[in-house]
């Protein structure tokens, strides 16, 4: 039997409960190890747990397969995990970390960022991430077809790194996948996605498996609406993207051969971290306000650039 062990924090009665790492790794006929640093109640209160010492148990006891680190709430946590980590190299290491939300509620503290988005990020074999957290890492807004493969190749080539964002109203439900072989549009409507089901540890059970590429994602994103592993004789079907506004100018083309610099890799200034009651709620978050938020650390984020290139 394979043995997945998924680490993260738990917000108990949100799409951050730890329960659904454990039922789509179960589902999967897969041995469950989770690892949880903080159980965060609907009451808002909360019991720690020594990560390290959780953690060190799981690799001694199961050597797992392959491991997910989904959200993380704590700097020290984080970086606790990429140190253990980094000692026991597992060889499939899914990342999930929700940094915002699909509405723009920003979920962690810019010192956790740091350390998410630098130590945790290059052990990952494959990182899942939506739109707004893929514009956060690049440094750009995304808009268009373009500016998302943009800064899907952008992301997958600093972090080494098979990279998944995930579907949205502006590609048209669709997601895009990018690892060294090249950029796939697949069909992504997360509206029909089991929401017990967890995306990330379905793909990383898929990878224990042995299934690679985006053939992997497209398992997952069916296992999440189905409740079952894909068959042979159910074909998975790749698409191309709709696209939402006109092609980008020259001006825009050359921004894209800037790329992320050591100096500014992990670097944001002012992200503020949520109460647990407001992440439960951050459906109804004005995305336009978030979206301000966002142009304000882009901003700096090209400001940091420009200081590091000095």
């Amino acid at each position: 039997m394979k043995n997945i062990l998924s680490v993260s924090d738990t917000y108990e009665g949100t799409h951050l409960d730890v329960k659904r790492s454990g039922a789509t790794i179960k589902a999967y006929g897969m041995e469950p190890f989770i690892a949880v640093s903080e159980f965060i109640h609907r009451d808002g209160t909360s019991e720690p747990v020594d990560i390290e010492d959780t953690l060190e148990f799981c690799f001694g006891e199961c050597n797992p397969d392959a491991v997910f680190v989904g959200f993380i709430h704590g700097e020290r946590t984080a970086a606790r995990v990429a140190s253990i980590l980094a000692k026991h190299n597992p060889s499939i290491v899914v990342s999930d970390p929700s940094i915002i939300s699909d509405s723009g509620e920003l979920w962690m503290t810019e010192k956790t960022y740091n350390v998410v988005s630098t130590a945790i990020f290059d052990l990952s074999t494959h990182i899942i991430i939506n739109h707004l957290e893929a514009e956060l890492l690049a440094g750009f807004e995304c808009m268009s077809s373009y500016d998302f493969e943009r800064a899907a190749r952008k992301l997958s080539s600093c972090f080494n790194a098979s990279l998944y964002i995930k579907g949205c109203s502006r590609t048209g439900n669709h997601g895009l996948f990018c690892d060294s072989s090249g950029l796939t549009w697949v069909d992504d409507d997360r509206s029909r996605a089991n929401p017990e089901l967890s995306l990330g540890n379905a793909l990383n059970c898929e990878l224990a498996l042995g299934v690679t590429g985006v053939k992997a994602i497209t398992n997952a994103i069916f296992f999440t609406v189905n409740g079952r592993r894909v068959t042979e004789s159910i074909p998975v079907p790749q698409v191309a993207p709709t696209l939402i506004s006109p092609a980008k100018s020259l001006r825009d083309i050359a921004r894209s051969i800037d790329p992320i610099t050591e100096g500014t890799k992990g670097t944001v200034s002012e992200i503020r971290v949520s109460s647990p009651a407001k992440a439960a709620s951050a459906s109804s978050r004005n995305i336009n306000d978030s979206l301000t938020a966002l142009a304000g650390i882009r901003k700096r984020l090209e400001e940091l650039k420009k200081s590091s290139g000095s």
